[in-house]
């Protein structure tokens, strides 16, 4: 049943004078409790009230008042749904739309208000271009490239080639020195408390030579009046501190436009050379590690980790670490990528038509999607590649194990036992059964060897013991293959991502066990038993677990800790 969006509007008393413009706009008067009446557009959205409507001040008329979310359009920023739930009754969430609105109205026009959008206004403005930014800055006045396209400024990079190389993989082109330029980064010393420039409105020329000057030491700007140059275009990054605590970095680009004007120059605090300059603002999207993680949610911290076996779970494993910040690793998996398993593998069967190592394959994909990674990727059996000392484990601040061999996890548990890097064992069970993560060598007892009893089963498996294996095969031994879908093998990647996270926080404590467990009806339909600790809850199973715990394992009762120095 469509809505008849005149009649409602009609039944609010609070509205008056409603007209029709077309199906889903109409002009109407807001009267605020206050008693003043507000000319409003309501543009209401067809699948109304699940989608609210977009609702502006009529421009003509009455003027655009200066108050925070009310934008120079006349647009009323008058929610922001993230994470709002509203009533799904057209009646009571049309209320609720006009409440928003009169807050927005009545709102007091605190600067600070303004400064919590700075970003959002900014980047509204008419005339903008936009730029990517990577550097370290080192000082609060410091010089950085400027890499152009087409005589656009694209990026802004520290003077480290570091920074190239990331800016080269996000672009897919070369940075070369004809193409490089320099800007000056300028940290204001003072809290900025201005205005913020948005739409048509940017800061004058006059505007932002104030705001330099009266917010640098003496000593800054002295130093601005030496770096004066004659060039074409001038680049500028400035950093404010804002009223809200935060800081914020736009970019400024002032194009030479009186080509026959010589004079040396430094135009962001020389009022005389005005006429001779366009300022461009640019909006800067920042991707260094603070600012990317923050928003992800991720770590901070910048590990070393080893990631040893990129199957299934180790794939799932690395995109979701990777996506939460961690950027070091070094991969090791002797295999190829085969189309057999390209349906539960991350890459998929469009890598797996290339027949290249699982390891090679992920590295270019990671750091295609990810250019700031650093991933190593190591085509040879583990064991073979520790014996031959390739690597040393030592070298590692955390190690993760998802071989899925028990017996090759039980050689690199006492190896790594006799170093002094935690390590993360993570396998999922046949037929989605369940998964585990096993955290180790992070202080007190509890490794791999603890799990296998003297039957030689692992005890924490949701398996009984069985004398049939639960292998499968399609063409012979060489198709051989543990029965598991692709979603078990990413609730493994996923407890086993959370265990590693808690630990990098220092959120975990001793070396704790955790699963989780999925249907037994396929496992069990061919011929299968499940053990006791099946029967356990979900969430006792969620929960770290020291129970398997062997206070005299031969592996982990007499730690010896290697030093790393």
């Amino acid at each position: 049943m469509e809505l008849d969006f005149e009649a409602l509007l009609n039944e609010k008393p609070y509205l008056q004078d409603i007209r029709k413009i077309d199906l889903f706009k109409y002009e109407l008067i807001y009267s605020l409790r206050n008693g003043r009446d507000i000319p409003l557009i309501i543009y209401f959205d067809k699948f109304f009230p699940s989608r609210l409507p977009i609702i502006s001040i009529n421009e003509k008329l009455s003027p655009i008042p200066k108050i925070p979310h009310v934008l120079k359009s006349g647009g009323v920023c008058y929610i922001d749904t993230e994470g709002v739930i509203w009533n799904q009754n057209p009646q009571i969430t049309l209320d609720f739309v006009f409440e928003r609105v009169e807050r927005v109205l009545l709102s007091t026009p605190h600067t600070i208000e303004y400064h919590r959008e700075f970003s959002y206004y900014f980047g509204t403005q008419t005339e903008k271009k936009w730029a990517i930014a990577n550097y370290e800055i080192q000082t609060d006045l410091d010089e950085v490239n400027v890499w152009t396209i087409k005589n656009r400024p694209v990026a802004f990079l520290g003077k480290n080639k570091k920074f190239n190389v990331v800016i080269e993989k996000f672009f897919n082109a070369k940075v070369s020195t004809q193409n490089l330029g320099k800007a000056t980064f300028i940290s204001l010393d003072k809290i900025y408390s201005g205005d913020v420039p948005q739409y048509d409105k940017n800061w004058s020329y006059q505007e932002i030579i104030k705001i330099v000057k009266e917010n640098i030491s003496s000593q800054k700007l002295d130093k601005l009046k030496i770096l004066i140059a004659n060039k074409k275009d001038y680049y500028y990054l400035l950093q404010l501190p804002l009223l809200t605590g935060n800081k914020v970095v736009i970019g400024l680009w002032y194009q030479k436009t009186d080509l026959s004007f010589k004079q040396k120059t430094n135009p962001i605090i020389d009022e005389t050379v005005s006429d001779k300059f366009k300022v461009t603002p640019i909006e800067i999207y920042q991707i260094n590690d603070d600012t990317l993680v923050q928003r992800g949610g991720g770590v901070k911290k910048n590990p070393n980790i080893l990631l040893v076996g990129c199957g299934a779970v180790g794939s799932d494993l690395l995109f979701l670490l990777v996506r939460s910040g961690l950027k070091n690793f070094t991969l090791i998996d002797k295999d190829y990528l085969g189309m057999a398993n390209s349906y539960r593998h991350f890459l998929g069967m469009n890598k797996a038509i290339k027949l290249k190592p699982k390891v090679q394959l992920l590295k270019e994909e990671m750091e295609t999607r990810y250019p700031n990674l650093n991933v190593i990727s190591v085509e040879k059996e583990v064991l073979e590649v520790i014996d031959e000392g390739e690597i040393n484990l030592n070298e590692y601040d955390l190690i993760i194990v998802a071989v899925g061999d028990p017996n090759i996890e039980r050689k690199l548990n006492e190896l790594i036992y006799k170093t002094s890097t935690p390590t993360i064992f993570t396998w999922v069970e046949a037929y989605g059964i369940g998964g585990h993560a096993l955290l180790v060598n992070n202080g007190d007892n509890g490794c791999y060897e603890c799990l296998i009893d003297n039957d030689l089963q692992i005890k924490s498996s949701f398996a009984s013991r069985s004398d049939k294996p639960y292998i499968q095969n399609i063409n012979g031994c060489a198709g051989s293959f543990t029965p598991y879908g692709s979603v078990d093998s990413m609730e493994t990647a996923l407890i086993a991502s959370r265990l590693i996270l808690r630990f990098l926080n220092g959120d975990i404590e001793g070396n704790p066990l955790v699963s989780w467990k999925g249907s037994a009806n396929e496992f069990r339909s061919h011929g299968f038993k499940t053990s006791k600790r099946y029967d356990e809850p979900s969430e006792k199973l969620a929960e770290p677990n020291y129970d398997y715990i062997e206070t005299q394992c031969p592996i982990c009762k007499d730690k010896v800790v290697v030093s790393t120095s």
